[in-house]
C-alpha cells in the first residue's frame, strides 16, 4: 500500500469522492495498514481489512459530524473490521499443505510473528486484548485515546490492558497456571 490510497470498486462507488474524505483517508491509510497488520499478523489480511475499512468509511462519511475526528473514527472502523476477521478465522480450521512448504513469502507481519516471541504471544491473545495492546503500544495512544477510539469506558480499557499484559507476562515467563 505504501502511502497510496487504493480503493477497489466494481460499482464506481468512489467516483466523485469528496476531497475531504480522500485527503483524510490518505493521511491514515499507512497507519491503518500497520495497525491491521499487527492485529491480524498477515500482510494480505491487513490489506484486505484496510480496503474493507476504507469502503465502510466512505459509505458512512456523511454520518461523520466532525471531519477533524476522522482519525479515531477511522481507527475504530479498522479495529472493528479486524476484530470481525479475527473472530471469523477462529472458526476456520487451517490445514497445512505439504506442497506449500517451500513457498517464499514477503509477508512482513507473518514473519514478525514467527520470529518474535512477544509478537507471537500477542497473536495468541483474544481479539479484545490484542486490540488494546496494539492501540496502546503499537499506535502509542494514551488510555483515554484508546477508550475514545474503541468507544469504551476508560475502566474497561484499563481492565483489558491489565489482563492482556498479565497473560503476556505469564506466557513469556512460561508460567501457564
Amino acid at each position: 500500500m505504501e502511502g497510496q490510497l487504493v480503493v477497489k470498486s466494481d460499482e464506481g462507488a468512489f467516483d466523485g469522492a469528496p476531497a475531504d474524505y480522500v485527503r483524510a483517508a490518505r493521511t491514515r491509510v499507512d497507519g491503518a495498514y500497520r495497525l491491521a497488520g499487527y492485529l491480524l499478523g498477515n500482510a494480505t489480511e491487513a490489506e484486505d481489512a484496510v480496503q474493507d475499512a476504507l469502503v465502510k468509511a466512505w459509505r458512512n462519511w456523511p454520518a461523520l459530524r466532525d471531519p477533524a475526528a476522522f482519525g479515531p473514527w477511522f481507527d475504530r472502523i479498522v479495529v472493528n473490521v479486524c476484530r470481525d476477521r479475527m473472530r471469523r478465522h477462529r472458526t476456520l480450521r487451517m490445514v497445512e499443505l505439504d506442497a506449500a512448504g517451500n513457498v517464499e513469502s514477503s509477508d512482513v507481519f507473518g514473519s514478525m510473528v514467527e520470529d518474535d516471541a512477544v509478537a507471537a504471544a500477542v497473536a495468541r491473545l483474544s481479539p479484545d486484548h490484542r486490540i488494546v495492546i496494539a492501540l496502546r503500544y503499537g499506535r502509542d495512544l494514551t488510555l483515554e485515546q484508546v477508550a475514545d477510539t474503541l468507544g469504551l469506558p476508560l475502566g474497561t480499557v484499563k481492565s483489558r490492558l491489565h489482563y492482556a499484559l498479565r497473560a503476556l507476562r505469564s506466557e513469556l515467563e512460561g508460567d501457564h497456571r
